[in-house]
């Protein structure tokens, strides 16, 4: 499965809200990490999940369960409506 742009862009604003500062965000694992693989989206390369390395997976990883468990809640409340 490849990693979008979109996802890397996503996790990176998910990840940055959450820093306490900019620069504390940049020279963080997570932050390099995303770096990395923006980059290599930016520079045209299809990047796969196999190719991440663990820190990339938990940059990722954090963002698409706190993605999949605010869908299933919304998904929840549309059924009570």
């Amino acid at each position: 499965m490849n990693v979008t742009i979109g996802e890397i862009e996503a996790a990176i604003r998910w990840w940055r809200t959450r820093a306490e500062s900019d620069a504390g965000f940049a020279g963080s694992v997570v932050g390099c990490a995303l770096a990395r693989m923006y980059g290599a989206a930016i520079a045209g390369h299809a990047i796969t999940d196999i190719e991440l390395d663990q820190a990339q997976r938990d940059a990722l990883g954090a963002l698409k369960g706190f993605v999949e468990t605010a869908t299933v809640k919304q998904q929840g409340t549309e059924a009570r409506k």
